[in-house]
């Protein structure tokens, strides 16, 4: 499981999995699939985010207890803590994974009055990556170079892009490999995040092309967004020291690499009032350290510009990481996004897809 890169049509969508018709899904443990087991799951829940938390899954087994032998039936079978979890959705006999991890949590509740039921949920990998404290050291390494062999330690697949600066000492100080890797990212304005067996750690604005098109008052059932000044900045200053030469270290950065066709960024609608710096200490090396943490500062300040989250019809080609294009919202909005989280579920009244997305530019 990783991030597809293939741009679909809703036409496309809409015959690949036979005009939505029987939304189903499929769980496999450790490679088997208990929906096979005549297990009662009234909904299911997959949530995969590039925030800073895992990607999880949540369902509920109402038949789970047996009343004649008092006893759970799959629990010692089927539902053990640290056993794999994998998760697809789609409709009928379509079906594509959503969500891949290990389960977290099983919990028993015995009512006064109905049937005992079991609710288990999982987590993707980066939960054991948030586990513990290390005291890492590298010496002349990138960024890259460390972010590539954490990644090694919990994934089969890590896609690093290579950072170029060799830092002369990167000290994990007792941060979790999860909390040193977001670290490592805000330094150089990298994506970090988890789909199923991949690890990204990769340079931001990358495959760009949008997952597909959503059209509000068609296939965009609703949708929300907030354009928000309150951190936008104008520039961004650096300042360390460097011991060998004892000199200051400063370096600067005003320039963001726009999102779509918006021609309008924070900077510059703040700019008609005056400007407005963001000075940062910071431990660095070298005046390339310090331009490229910089630069990160200023671009992951200018994402919050926009905010926005929507509804729409099940589809499981909606993931954290990807970028999508809406329409229909007027000519400031109509933009491509950055996809933040998504949200699959599966229930009574059908599929649905929930999404919040990111943009840096309107107009």
């Amino acid at each position: 499981m990783s991030l597809e890169t293939k741009t679909y049509t809703f036409d496309e969508l809409e015959s690949k999995y036979r005009n939505f018709y029987a939304p189903a899904y499929e769980i496999y443990i450790d490679g088997s699939n208990i929906v096979t087991e005549s297990m009662a799951i009234p909904s299911i829940t997959v949530t995969t985010s590039v925030e800073p938390k895992a990607n999880y899954v949540d369902f509920s087994v109402k038949n789970a207890y047996d009343i004649v032998k008092r006893d759970f039936k799959w629990l010692a079978e089927y539902f053990v803590l640290g056993k794999t979890l994998e998760v697809k959705m789609g409709y009928t006999d379509k079906l594509k994974t959503v969500f891949y991890g290990i389960i977290t949590s099983v919990t028993a509740d015995y009512p006064a009055q109905g049937h005992p039921t079991l609710r288990v949920k999982g987590m993707d990998k980066s939960t054991l990556m948030m586990k513990g404290s290390k005291a890492g050291y590298w010496i002349d390494k990138k960024y890259s170079d460390v972010a590539k062999e954490i990644g090694q330690k919990y994934v089969p697949k890590v896609i690093v892009d290579d950072t170029q600066t060799v830092i002369g000492t990167i000290d994990q100080k007792g941060m979790s490999d999860y909390k040193f890797l977001r670290y490592l990212a805000l330094m150089c304005n990298y994506d970090f995040f988890l789909v199923g067996k991949t690890m990204y750690f990769r340079k931001p604005l990358t495959g760009t092309s949008s997952v597909l098109t959503l059209s509000y008052g068609q296939n965009l059932r609703s949708f929300a967004t907030d354009m928000n000044l309150a951190d936008q900045i104008t520039k961004v200053t650096v300042r360390g020291w460097d011991d060998k030469q004892q000199k200051p270290i400063v370096a600067s950065a005003t320039e963001i690499t726009k999102l779509g066709s918006g021609s309008k960024t924070g900077k510059d609608l703040l700019k008609t009032h005056g400007e407005y710096e963001e000075n940062i200490g910071a431990n660095v090396d070298s005046v390339e350290e310090a331009k490229a943490k910089a630069e990160a500062v200023m671009n992951e300040r200018a994402m919050k510009l926009v905010s926005g989250h929507g509804e729409t019809i099940g589809l499981p080609e909606i993931c954290a990481g990807r970028y999508i294009k809406l329409e229909g919202l007027g000519k400031v909005l109509n933009q491509p996004y950055y996809i933040t989280s998504s949200t699959h579920r599966i229930d009574a009244s059908g599929y649905t897809t929930t999404f919040k997305v990111q943009g840096n530019a309107v107009g």
